[in-house]
């Protein structure tokens, strides 16, 4: 059955010269696992808020939107409320109330759901879920998946016709990013929900997807079976890095021309399949990395210990760090293990129970008596992008930026840097309406105006699509070489700290463990590795990332 039909649909945001989407026709059946896919800001949470009437955006619509044959603008707030369900990508930007249970009544109450029906309907939902355990804890005591998982079964409980997801993994780590798919195939197999789902890594979840569509501008490029449309990216040079790990080998190694379209792998069983029946034999050569100073220690961690509450748990536990200069030091571990709780007791944000800091030989308190020397040479992306932003367009915000370091010319160093991040195309913008992705970026080139000698990032990839993200490493690893950057960053990107990262350490239990060069540490894991590992460990166990393998 056909739930949503978009016909010559066109939108423009208030105030903006230019369309956001521009002639869309498609349509979602029933039975429908559908990914989104396209470049940050093309237009991917612009088209899912259009089948949201509640979260419409402010702007002009032409052009039609219909829901089981009814213009969607029509639709009772109920009716809306039940059938269409959202998850957005920030799972705090959902949760509105104390504990988990509250969470999920909430939903119900609001549409005045008798109370013995919603007691029932939390039951047999918590147990379809398997939410026992945390049922009646505090949301903010939950970890990122936790948390995502709440925000899908406060959905749930509705019970809608269509589940729709922007970007809700950007915030998981590997293993809870798994977690939650994994869920989302039950949902869709088992409860018959048709899903549409933005995604920037597609690995995990082009697998359970029976379409694919690609946005470009605002346009739909590109609409059809997952692995159709897979091969028609390969003929597009400027979007070849959408394709996951798996068939981008295997159409790498010209092999896909002589398979139906239907056989192209997506996962490492169905990739591995195929190598074994002698279709591919495969060659690699590891990348050496940048090597750092061995005698320029830009920052040393000693014994660092923290909890956050008196006589508890200790998310910091006697924790020893030393960073060289020029190292690229890549923290990976778990949500909620306390990688963004380093990144501030590096900083001085919080303050520690035990142990001491030293960054650029100067000790952490010496350093904050000099509050604008330390932040022009030790800098700090956090999650929240947007703290950053004090005025109403992006060029202003680059322009007083160059005045604040006293730039001889600070129209030009603004242009010059919005170029360098590719976001000069935005520069009349206001920064909080730009899109998550570009937001990074835009706090990014802030920062790096300076020149700092030490930079902090929490989640640099964090709703960036594969081309942006290659364009960042790039910059960065181009300042490393150049300008002596050192950089520690905490990120659950696998592919992204194989790619450009010339150290790795895994954070558990207070410590980190595992300390290695990229090649051994993911190598030597089994879980927190990447895709391209997890195909070729067998056959060449150090090759990491798929620019490794040779054609």
């Amino acid at each position: 059955m056909e739930l949503i039909k978009v016909v010559n649909f066109n939108f423009e945001y208030a105030l903006a010269k230019k369309r956001s989407l521009i002639n869309i026709n498609l349509a979602i059946n029933s039975g429908d696992f559908i990914t989104i896919a396209g470049d940050s800001g093309s237009g991917k949470t612009t088209l899912l808020r259009q089948f949201k009437p509640e979260l419409w955006p402010v702007g002009k619509r032409e052009g039609q939107i219909l829901f089981e044959g009814q213009s969607i603008s029509e639709l009772a707030k109920r009716q809306s409320a039940q059938s269409i369900g959202m998850v957005f990508q920030n799972p705090d930007d959902q949760l509105v109330m104390d504990n988990v249970i509250q969470e999920l009544a909430f939903s119900l109450e609001n549409i005045d759901v008798p109370a013995d029906v919603i007691q029932q309907r939390i039951a047999e939902l918590v147990s379809f879920l398997g939410l026992q355990e945390i049922l009646y804890e505090d949301v903010h005591n939950l970890s990122g998946g936790q948390k995502q998982m709440v925000n899908l079964a406060a959905v749930l409980i509705l019970r809608p016709k269509l589940l729709i997801l922007d970007e809700p993994t950007a915030q998981l780590d590997p293993i809870a990013t798994k977690e939650f798919i994994s869920l989302l195939n039950r949902v869709h197999d088992e409860l018959g929900i048709a899903i549409v789902m933005s995604e920037h890594i597609l690995d995990d979840v082009l697998p359970l997807s029976n379409k694919l569509w690609i946005l470009k501008q605002g346009e739909l490029m590109a609409d059809g079976p997952t692995t159709a449309v897979l091969k028609q990216l390969w003929t597009e040079p400027h979007l070849r890095n959408f394709i996951p790990d798996v068939p981008f080998l295997f159409l790498n190694q010209q092999i896909a021309a002589q398979l139906p379209v239907s056989d192209l792998p997506l996962t490492v069983l169905t990739g591995r399949e195929l190598m074994q029946r002698g279709h591919v034999e495969v060659q690699a050569e590891a990348k050496s990395r940048i090597s750092h100073d061995e005698n320029g220690v830009v920052a040393k961690l000693s014994h660092l210990s923290f909890e956050y509450d008196k006589n508890g748990h200790y998310i910091l536990d006697d924790l020893n760090l030393s960073v060289h200069q020029k190292d690229w030091l890549a923290i990976i571990g778990k949500n909620g293990t306390g990688k963004t709780t380093l990144l501030k007791a590096i900083m001085g944000f919080i303050t520690l129970r035990r142990g001491s800091v030293k960054l650029l030989d100067k000790k952490l308190a010496t350093w904050t008596k000099k509050t604008d020397q330390f932040y022009r040479e030790v800098s700090y992306l956090s999650q929240t992008p947007s703290d950053y932003f004090s005025y109403d367009t992006v060029q202003e915000e680059y322009e007083e930026r160059a005045k604040q370091l006293n730039m001889a010319t600070p129209v030009e160093a603004a242009q010059n840097m919005m170029r360098d991040m590719t976001i000069d195309q935005i520069a009349n913008r206001n920064p909080h309406d730009a899109s998550g992705g570009e937001q990074q970026l835009i706090a990014l080139g802030l920062l790096l105006m300076s020149n700092p000698k030490l930079l902090l990032l929490d989640e640099p990839t964090k709703g960036l699509d594969p081309i942006r993200r290659q364009k960042l490493g790039d910059i960065l690893q181009k300042r490393q070489t150049e300008q002596n950057l050192t950089i520690i960053m905490v990120s659950h990107d696998m592919n992204f700290s194989a790619q450009f990262a010339n150290r790795c350490a895994l954070l558990f239990d207070g410590k980190l463990v595992a300390q290695a060069e990229p090649h051994q540490f993911f190598a030597d894991n089994f879980f927190y590795t990447t895709t391209v590992n997890r195909l070729l460990r067998y056959q060449l166990p150090n090759v990491i990332e798929r620019g490794e393998v040779i054609p």
